[in-house]
């Protein structure tokens, strides 16, 4: 009888503790709902504020007095929520009683959330009761990673305002931003920096990969699927949900051969289909198991909208400049297929206020274009421009002057996205006939001439590291001690005679047995401080071994048609990464040279292409690098490029910009903020 009666008694407290914990999630959404009520109406009082106006003026009056009574039915919430809390704290898991500790309570959030803590939103409060799973197949785990939330959050800082205007200052003028359009570093920073978002996204500190437009996943234990759930929340700018027929829509629209969307194919090639399962949930179907289907189905696929994008023919598309749409925190300040974008207009963001994730603080991004390197950094001492990359003489003679190093963040580093600069030799035609770059023993020899440890030293003022490899810096995926070509005149001159470049008529210039002298064009682009210096030096170089080099110096917006073209000899260049482990294919295998891919080096190795299949399909580790490792050697010793410099990131950032960080992704411009002035 005893035990029947504590029976009873224990199952009416767990009902009662239900009735609690329901009452608390009600709680938690209408606080939300408030705050969210309380941020629009404060952005109005905002941008009111400075009418001048009499009749406006009376709207901010009535809306500073509904501000106050919304205040008011917040904290009457928040109270309640304490109270319902501090009822549930002694019967809870340690789980909710966690959640309810760092997100339910009204105490300042000080720890990240995805290092373990609650967000404090409804979403971690129901992750810690339990999940929903009926999306989910059966029987295979299911990986709910850490949500997609700011490594430092701006609102934990004294000074933390919202508003104002950042503008950063390009080198050089993109010419598309179309989403898998673009064909610059430029395009990348707006669009799947600031604009678009992909299923996964990348913690900015370790690496590791988090939430993003979806919320869980799960990858099959032989690598041929991979079902993902897209978050309930997620919408696009202009308030539509984020859908599995958007995923497959946007797959099936950059694998379609009519679309100019070849460099992207290259890396999505090894996903066979997109199945959608129902309105939130879809599937991958790969190939074959391959090391990196599950990251590039999360992170090489910026979803974009199949309502708006689906109206527009393939031709439209392609020639588009502007046509850009996503789900990201800012959003085109002009939406508009009729009114586009287009160079050399400022590109112009504000901060999406649908936006379903934690908003930016600061609410436009603007982006100009100074592509002379002198007058970048005198625009910028005048007060044009919150953030510009430096030159590395720029960066060594500013950061040691004390008023401009108190004045602004002077920041240098290696990151995962800074890349490697090099020289790339046309290896295949141009115009119909071969370059002399077609032999190896030419681009050996060109190797041969430059003494790239002054390059090192004089250019890059030491800053950074020789490149010996295509890959990221420090990715085990470098060859260890590659041996590197030594600068020796003498060899170079070797290898020409080697090759059949000879000084045939003593004329000073090698010819070849057809009598054909060796002269040869140098691209490069406007904007540079570098790319001079080193043309100037090549040029010297050959001189010396008698061939004729003549510089070529276009535009930046012209660089993307030289390179689909292959309209060039030898042209200078930066790669950088978007992911830890990086696939050569979309570069070195010889199928990217098809449909202006970037093997823009017409490069083609059979056991390249081989080794690359190979990795690809090698799910172990350690097997693999050693895979890369010969890829990398065989790659070094055929030189298709002349490998220069690792270097590290240069910016300079205003002082008043905060929560400025380094992180080994790069800079978050999403957690940065302008200070609010001293009262």
């Amino acid at each position: 009888f005893l035990i029947i009666v504590a029976g009873v008694m224990i199952g009416l407290t767990m009902m009662q503790d239900d009735r609690r914990f329901e009452q608390m999630q009600k709680a938690v959404l209408r606080l939300d709902e408030h705050q969210q009520t309380l941020s629009r109406v404060q952005r109005s009082l905002d941008d009111l504020a400075s009418a001048k106006d009499e009749r406006l003026q009376s709207v901010v009056g009535a809306i500073g007095g509904q501000l106050t009574d919304l205040r008011e039915s917040v904290q009457q919430t928040q109270d309640q929520l304490d109270a319902i809390s501090g009822a549930l704290t002694g019967s809870l898991t340690d789980a909710q009683r966690a959640a309810l500790a760092s997100g339910a309570s009204s105490t300042p959030r000080t720890t990240r959330p995805d290092a373990g803590s609650g967000n404090g939103s409804l979403d971690s409060l129901l992750a810690s009761a339990g999940r929903d799973e009926s999306w989910a197949r059966p029987g295979i785990e299911i990986d709910w990673p850490a949500p997609n939330v700011p490594s430092s959050p701006p609102e934990d800082f004294p000074n933390f305002a919202e508003g104002g205007e950042f503008l950063e200052v390009f080198e050089a003028q993109p010419k598309k931003m179309t989403p898998y359009l673009y064909q610059d570093v430029y395009g990348r920073r707006v669009i799947e920096g600031l604009v678009c978002e992909t299923l996964g996204s990348l913690n900015p500190e370790t690496l590791a990969l988090r939430q993003g437009l979806a919320e869980a996943w799960q990858y099959a234990p032989d690598g041929m699927w991979l079902r993902v759930k897209i978050n309930d929340r997620a919408r696009f700018s202009d308030g539509m949900p984020v859908t599995a027929e958007d995923v497959k829509f946007t797959f099936d629209w950059v694998m379609d051969p009519r679309m100019d969307t070849e460099r992207f194919r290259a890396s999505l090639n090894m996903i066979d289909h997109i199945e959608v399962v129902s309105d939130k949930v879809a599937e991958f179907h790969f190939k074959e198991p391959q090391f990196l289907n599950k990251m590039h189905a999360l992170q090489s696929l910026p979803i974009i909208p199949q309502h708006f994008y689906s109206r527009f023919t393939p031709d439209q598309f392609n020639q588009s400049t502007g046509l850009l749409m996503g789900s990201g925190p800012y959003r085109m300040e002009i939406i508009d297929p009729d009114n586009q974008w287009s160079p050399p207009n400022d590109i112009i963001l504000i901060r999406n206020e649908n936006y379903w994730g934690a908003k930016p603080p600061i609410r436009r991004q603007r982006f100009t274009v100074i592509s002379d390197n002198i007058a970048r950094l005198t625009n910028y001492e005048n007060g044009i421009g919150d953030m510009v990359r430096a030159s590395p003489d720029q960066f060594r003679t500013k950061s040691a002057d004390p008023k401009f190093s108190a004045e602004n963040h002077c920041e240098q580093w290696t990151n995962m996205r800074s890349g490697f600069s090099f020289i790339a030799w046309n290896c295949g035609e141009r115009d119909g006939k071969l370059t002399p770059f077609h032999d190896e023993r030419v681009r050996r020899a060109m190797t041969c001439l430059i003494d790239r440890k002054r390059v090192l030293r004089d250019f890059y003022y030491g800053y950074g590291e020789l490149a010996t490899s295509p890959f990221p810096p420090r990715s085990p995926q470098n060859a260890p001690n590659i041996t590197l070509i030594p600068f020796d005149v003498d060899m170079a001159r070797e290898l020409l005679d080697e090759a059949g470049w000879i000084d045939r008529d003593n004329n000073g210039v090698r010819e070849n047995a057809e009598g054909e002298e060796f002269e040869f064009d140098f691209t490069y682009a406007t904007g540079s401080s570098i790319s001079p210096k080193i043309a100037k030096y090549l040029k010297d170089q050959c001189a010396t071994v008698g061939i004729r080099l003549n510089e070529n110096i276009v535009d930046w917006s012209i660089y993307g048609d030289i390179q689909d073209n292959r309209d060039f000899d030898a042209i200078t260049l930066m790669w950088s990464h978007s992911l830890p482990e990086s696939d050569p294919f979309q570069v070195w295998h010889s199928d990217s040279m098809k449909n202006r891919g970037d093997n823009f080096a017409q490069y083609s190795n059979p056991e390249v292409d081989r080794l690359i299949e190979l990795a690809r399909e090698t799910l172990d580790d350690d097997e693999r690098m050693k895979i890369w490792h010969e890829v990398n050697r065989i790659i070094y010793n055929d030189q298709p490029y002349m490998f220069m410099v690792n270097a590290p990131w240069f910016r300079f950032i205003r002082g008043d910009v905060q929560n400025v960080h380094t992180y080994p992704f790069g800079l978050q411009k999403i957690e940065m903020f302008f200070a609010a002035p001293n009262p």
